[in-house]
């Protein structure tokens, strides 16, 4: 008989070869430390999951992939978990950007939603296909556990959702290299309820 719950396990990627830059597109490999974080943190235990989803970046679908194997368990690719793309700042360190851009700069870690950079992907956009994808979750994967590895903005944003965080405050959740983020969503008659276990373990 169901048990009508709905385990999620969201995965912040490792440490990343580009170091602390801005990664919305781009695409960068784990860093030896990366794969390390998460080796450590997930290789040894038995697995608590019926399927690894993945982010479609190389910095997530190199560790879900071998997860994935290593387990034996479904693994799937979905687009809509890519991190927000942030146009011009993509590549650049917080402390050139400090230097050429401080209003932008400043405005958008005040609210995110309210200053995207040049060329980079509407706040709107990003909040729309992430919480599209947490309700095909939801409903896709009803009473299983589901590890999804991908971006601290995809990490936030869910969270933020789940707990009615406004986008002011969204950017005042850490959101470390290879933690983990687990969430229950419980079904009845009435619709779903989610709520957060654990943030940043």
């Amino acid at each position: 008989m169901p048990n009508n719950t709905t385990h999620i396990g969201l995965l912040q990627h490792g440490e990343v070869e580009a170091g602390g830059v801005f990664c919305g597109e781009l695409e960068t490999q784990l860093s030896t430390s990366g794969w390390k974080q998460l080796k450590q943190a997930f290789g040894s235990q038995k697995p608590a999951w019926d399927a690894v989803i993945t982010s479609p970046k190389a910095q997530c679908t190199a560790f879900a992939q071998w997860y994935a194997a290593k387990h034996k368990l479904p693994l799937i690719t979905d687009e809509r978990l890519r991190e927000i793309h942030l146009g011009v700042w993509e590549g650049c360190q917080p402390s050139q950007l400090m230097q050429t851009q401080p209003e932008q700069l400043a405005q958008w870690w005040v609210n995110p939603a309210l200053a995207a950079p040049e060329g980079g992907e509407d706040f709107s956009v990003f909040r729309e296909r992430v919480l599209q994808a947490w309700s095909d979750l939801c409903l896709e994967w009803r009473d299983q556990r589901v590890l999804v590895v991908t971006h601290a903005g995809v990490i936030r944003l869910v969270v933020a959702h789940v707990l009615h965080i406004p986008n002011e405050r969204l950017l005042s959740l850490n959101v470390e290299y290879g933690t983990l983020t687990r969430l229950r969503v419980l079904h009845d008659r009435s619709g779903e309820w989610a709520s957060l276990l654990t943030h940043g373990c």
